[in-house]
């Protein structure tokens, strides 16, 4: 990564945001309100205060975001440009359906902070390494989940969300790593003792070992990694390629690997836990073979131990 992307505490674009800024949020000509904005210390966390009344306030991660436009460039700013000209003005752009959030500064320098500390921070998340990235996706779970937004969690609010996660748990053990994780002994987990503590719960050694002698480079499996796996291992045979691709947009949890055809720790984790890849073939859980003919056309197992 350049120099300009690499987006550490000492950038002073970064340095601004975890300061923070009141930053005006604009919804129409007529609703627009002073919110106060910043960065949070993990560097892709942003969180403003919803309202000044109240403890209200709201996160969004910067992976989320696809873009920052400067200026005028949405309907909303563009309708106030009289009143605000162009260089207080920006607007962020989040992927899919997501509403845009339109943002006024105080001072030209101000959002120009803000727009090329965003930038910077866009492009730290899309340079991420795998492990980094799913370390976000995991962060990014904590905060959909953190309803009301105090960015911690009880053992009831984390069963929760390890259930919307699909991860199958022995809650006893489970519970045990949660007062591991909780090193401030309060009864909650802040995001990044969560981070920690769903790593514990989901590392199997066994399966990280077979998981480096497929991988080149110990981070994800490719296609043809994946396919070579299936063939030795699985003994998949002559369908292994199309079955890689289809494990991959089945069990892949990250985003970007599946758009490279690549499947990651987490991925390969939940393929093999799951019934695709049971050793027991689920075509036999049905009736297979011929039950047609006579009773003594049949071998019977009459040990002692059969009923």
């Amino acid at each position: 990564m350049d120099p300009e992307g690499s987006c550490t505490e000492d950038d002073p674009h970064v340095k601004l945001m975890m300061e923070g800024s009141t930053l005006r949020k604009v919804k129409s000509r007529f609703w627009k309100k002073q919110r106060h904005f910043r960065l949070l210390e993990d560097g892709l966390t942003i969180w403003y205060k919803s309202g000044w009344a109240g403890k209200g306030h709201s996160k969004f991660s910067v992976s989320d975001l696809e873009a920052v436009r400067e200026g005028h460039q949405s309907e909303v700013l563009l309708s106030i440009a009289e009143e605000f000209p162009a260089e207080l003005c920006f607007t962020l752009v989040f992927h899919g359906r997501q509403g845009n959030l339109d943002l006024v500064a105080e001072t030209p320098d101000e959002a120009q902070a803000w727009i090329q500390g965003v930038r910077k921070l866009i492009h730290k998340a899309q340079n991420m390494d795998e492990q980094g990235r799913q370390d976000q996706w995991v962060r990014d779970w904590f905060l959909k989940a953190d309803k009301n937004k105090d960015g911690k969690m009880n053992f009831k609010e984390v069963k929760k969300l390890l259930k919307m996660m699909n991860v199958d748990m022995n809650e006893d053990h489970a519970l045990c790593l949660f007062t591991m994780a909780d090193k401030s002994e309060t009864g909650y987990l802040e995001i990044e003792q969560f981070v920690h503590f769903y790593k514990i719960l989901t590392q199997r050694d066994e399966v990280w070992k077979v998981f480096q002698d497929y991988s080149g480079d110990g981070e994800i499996l490719t296609l043809e990694e994946l396919e070579c796996f299936l063939r030795v291992e699985q003994q998949e045979g002559q369908h292994s390629c199309h079955r890689a691709e289809e494990l991959i947009q089945r069990y892949e949890p990250l985003e970007s690997a599946v758009n490279q055809s690549a499947m990651t720790m987490d991925g390969f984790q939940a393929y093999l836990c799951s019934l695709d890849g049971s050793i027991f073939k689920p075509e036999l859980l049905e009736l297979h073979q011929d039950m047609t003919q006579p009773l003594s056309h049949y071998f019977i197992s009459s040990s002692h131990n059969t009923y």
